[in-house]
């Protein structure tokens, strides 16, 4: 539940007080279409306010422009309303509040009676044990984590307070995470990375991955995610970092703080990533590389060299973002242009290959 003073205590660097009862609650978050009088109701347009009114709410949240729509008869139809400075960051803020997916994992009890956990392992403090879940020799479990089932984490393995893996994540041994860390399912973290010695037999030798991953605090993981673990040394993801689903992390690489890295991002091994990093989906990211702080990609980009200077970019081979969206306007007018020469060659009399 969530009580309109919270709102107002709490938070008044994001949301400021309107009008309204600073005694209501809301118990749900709904779109405005679907509101009823115990929902927490964001509007950001007048279609919007317009059908949260039909239905009212227990909180209103509007955006800047949006409260001067805002009349005094909305008393009687909102319990509370509060302007936004920043809509999305306030969705962050209250969001949370509805957040049950923690219920998921306490639904079987601290430790399920399938769960496997070898006798060297240290288990913190109000940890939930899912099904067929698997803990390994040495492994290290901080306090409130959740682990889903059928998740494996190996020998050695560290886990810091409070964070969740969702069902048939793997942490392989020795490798790292911080706390409030989220892993999505069917993600592995500290698989071999793909390392191969090439012999005068022409078959390729295996090489071993002895290092580890080390994942700082608050990271976010999604489903379907392969992490290397390091040769020797360890392959970094740092505080703060979102993950999208699908995404690859080659051994070695070095993920800088607080970066968004969008569905089906690829990187190869041994590269190092800046702080704050942002790409649309498919991206890729050769090996031994290294990109300044405050890059970002369009979708579909290719990086091939380092990227010394903060800015945005796009296309391949890679170019300022303003040229990549350029050279992507100018392909879709390729067959015109060819049309075109070759009348301008018949026109002169020219043969097309000279």
């Amino acid at each position: 539940m969530l009580s309109a003073r919270t709102v107002e205590s709490d938070h008044a660097d994001v949301f400021t007080y309107l009008q309204g009862n600073l005694d209501a609650a809301a118990t749900q978050c709904n779109v405005p279409d679907a509101a009823g009088p115990a929902s927490l109701v964001f509007a950001s347009d007048l279609t919007q306010l317009t059908a949260a009114r039909a239905r009212g709410a227990a909180i209103l949240v509007v955006n800047r422009a949006m409260s001067v729509e805002l009349t005094d008869g909305d008393c009687a139809v909102f319990g509370c309303s509060f302007v936004a400075r920043d809509v999305s960051m306030g969705m962050a803020r209250l969001l949370r509040c509805f957040d049950r997916k923690r219920e998921r994992f306490t639904q079987w009890g601290e430790r399920h009676a399938t769960a496997v956990v070898h006798e060297s392992a240290t288990i913190g403090a109000n940890v939930h044990l899912g099904p067929y879940s698997v803990i390994g020799a040495n492994a290290v479990i901080g306090d409130g984590c959740c682990i889903g089932s059928h998740a494996v984490v190996e020998n050695g393995a560290q886990l810091g307070d409070n964070t969740l893996l969702h069902p048939h994540v793997f942490v392989g041994a020795g490798c790292v995470l911080g706390r409030d860390c989220e892993v999505h399912p069917h993600t592995s973290i500290g698989s071999d990375g793909f390392g191969y010695a090439v012999g005068p037999s022409r078959r390729p030798q295996k090489l071993s991955h002895l290092g580890n991953v080390c994942i700082g605090d608050e990271v976010e993981i999604g489903s379907n995610c392969a992490i290397d673990r390091a040769t020797l040394t360890s392959t970094h993801i740092r505080s703060g970092t979102k993950v999208d689903n699908i995404c690859h992390i080659a051994h070695n690489c070095d993920l800088g703080e607080d970066g968004f890295y969008t569905a089906g991002f690829m990187m190869a091994g041994s590269t190092t990533i800046g702080r704050r990093f942002m790409t649309g989906g498919n991206s890729v990211v050769a090996s031994h590389l290294t990109l300044a702080d405050d890059v970002a990609l369009a979708g579909r980009s290719t990086v091939t060299a380092d990227i010394p200077e903060p800015g945005h970019y796009g296309g391949y081979p890679l170019q300022p973002l303003k040229d990549a969206m350029r050279t992507l306007a100018a392909l879709g007018q390729l067959t015109t242009l060819r049309r075109n020469v070759n009348r301008m060659l018949k026109a002169l009399q020219l043969p097309e290959n000279s």
